[in-house]
């Protein structure tokens, strides 16, 4: 009677180490897979919204949607706001699955920042519904505003600014009033709703950091740079195009009508790569 021949231990280890080397080879491989079937599907996510805002403006006299509405209202619910994805909701669906960048689904808990299980972190995370200040996750029925992008606040026909005031005539109001629309980012990957950018405004001093911490107020920017495609995020323009651009470039494009493409932040206004944060020093400049 024959006996089956058992693995010797060698023998054991050795397949266990070909398998080790064997996932150590794959796992980087399909990791950059994944980041790339997440770029791709974030980028689709925004075309379509492309398709949305020209609807919209198609229906409204070229006009964009009025955006952040200040009211005096004690609870803070702003609720006579015009929100973009309020205003859009009949171009879309309210379908949530275009709402959210795949790498940034989780909501957090609290718009100022509170932790919690099962809560996004920055920049992998989304924001919650406007309507409430303290936004927990179990709130996403009570409105249509969460998701991780966040508009160019400048494309706005905002009436809650006085003509005469100089903020005024930066926004772009109308499709129409755009030049050089290919320049010009309507959506992106953003932690917050909204931003209204400047090109004197410094990027946030970490990856991580919340758009409400102390070090951030007065850089928009810090709503809308966030690293979630490696060195590089995701930006829908007025032409409708998508392209996925190095975080440095935010700097470059027209978010209105006086901002300067070729401010302190850019090559060609003399930025040098230890004026940034150290995490973003070795990004590419533009």
């Amino acid at each position: 009677m024959k006996t089956k021949k058992a693995f010797t231990l060698i023998e054991l280890l050795v397949v266990i180490a070909i398998i080790a080397l064997l996932l150590s080879v794959l796992l980087p491989a399909l990791k950059k897979a994944k980041q790339q079937a997440q770029t791709l599907v974030c980028k689709s996510n925004l075309k379509q919204w492309g398709i949305v805002f020209n609807m919209y403006v198609q229906d409204h006299d070229q006009k964009f949607q009025e955006g952040y509405v200040s009211i005096n209202d004690p609870t803070g619910t702003n609720i006579k706001s015009n929100w973009w994805m309020r205003a859009a909701v009949d171009y879309y669906g309210n379908v949530d699955e275009i709402r959210y960048c795949p790498t940034a689904t989780k909501v957090e808990k609290l718009r100022g920042g509170g932790d919690g299980p099962g809560v996004g972190k920055i920049p992998f995370m989304a924001w919650g519904h406007i309507g409430v200040w303290g936004a927990q996750e179990g709130d996403l029925d009570q409105g249509l505003d969460h998701g991780s992008y966040g508009i160019n606040a400048w494309l706005e026909d905002n009436q809650n600014i006085p003509k005469e005031d100089i903020m005024a005539k930066r926004y772009w109001r109308k499709m129409t009033n755009i030049t050089n629309s290919s320049n010009v980012p309507m959506l992106t990957d953003a932690q917050w709703i909204d931003a209204w950018p400047q090109d004197t405004q410094r990027a946030p001093q970490t990856a991580d950091q919340h758009w409400m911490d102390t070090d951030a107020l007065g850089s928009h920017m810090g709503r809308i740079l966030q690293n979630r495609h490696d060195k590089r995020q995701n930006v829908l323009f007025a032409d409708s195009s998508v392209e996925t651009v190095g975080l440095k470039k935010l700097w470059t494009f027209k978010w209105h009508k006086e901002y300067n493409t070729g401010g302190k932040w850019t090559l060609a206004g003399g930025v040098t790569s230890a004026a940034w944060p150290e995490w973003m020093r070795g990004f590419q400049d533009y």
